[in-house]
């Protein structure tokens, strides 16, 4: 038997449930479909499959762990240069089994629990994704120590340095005064969502 590896990439909006309850649930709704469906076109661009959305966030299958690192990146990018509200990622590389489209297995399970540990805005993978990951070229990675993960052994984690410091959960692009502003510049910018 060939023990095949994966890499699953957890992003989720930071911020969402208040910003449900503050902007209402047909915004909110809109923002996290938008988001969704960017990130999605950006996976297939580089060789990923989307498995999912949950809610505000999105579960990633790579076969590359260089493409799922060069994704994650892509992804707090997007946040960025858009004005969505501050996105974490996680990732972890491993086995894992597919059963009726989605996937399971410790690996998912790691994968989860990585970007529950991430700050608003930052990238946090394992040990083993970072190996995955060797070949990325420009890919700036710092220790950020032995993690304890929910229901899981600790794990020593690598994130990239935050590009911006205090960023808040969620916040209008500047001149914007909602989200629903940031999807239709979005929109305008000639990116479909």
């Amino acid at each position: 038997m060939v023990l095949r590896l994966h890499t699953f990439l957890f992003a989720d909006l930071v911020g969402f449930t208040q910003l449900t309850s503050e902007r209402g649930d047909d915004e909110a709704a809109e923002l996290a479909i938008s988001f969704h469906g960017r990130v999605s076109e950006l996976a297939r661009e580089l060789g990923c499959h989307m498995v999912k959305a949950i809610g505000d966030a999105v579960m990633v299958r790579s076969e590359s762990g260089e493409a799922a690192v060069r994704l994650a990146s892509r992804i707090l990018g997007l946040a960025r240069a858009q004005g969505l509200p501050a996105v974490r990622v996680g990732l972890d590389t491993g086995p894992a089994v597919e059963r009726n489209g989605d996937w399971f297995g410790a690996t998912v399970n790691t994968a989860s629990r990585v970007t529950a540990a991430a700050r608003a805005g930052e990238l946090l993978m394992t040990e083993r994704t970072r190996n995955a990951a060797a070949g990325v070229g420009g890919l700036e990675l710092i220790a950020r120590g032995r993690h304890p993960l929910k229901g899981l052994p600790e794990q020593d984690l690598f994130g990239q340095p935050s590009r911006s410091r205090g960023e808040r959960p969620y916040a209008s692009a500047p001149g914007t005064s909602s989200f629903i502003d940031c999807r239709i510049s979005w929109r305008s910018s000639g990116v479909s969502s």
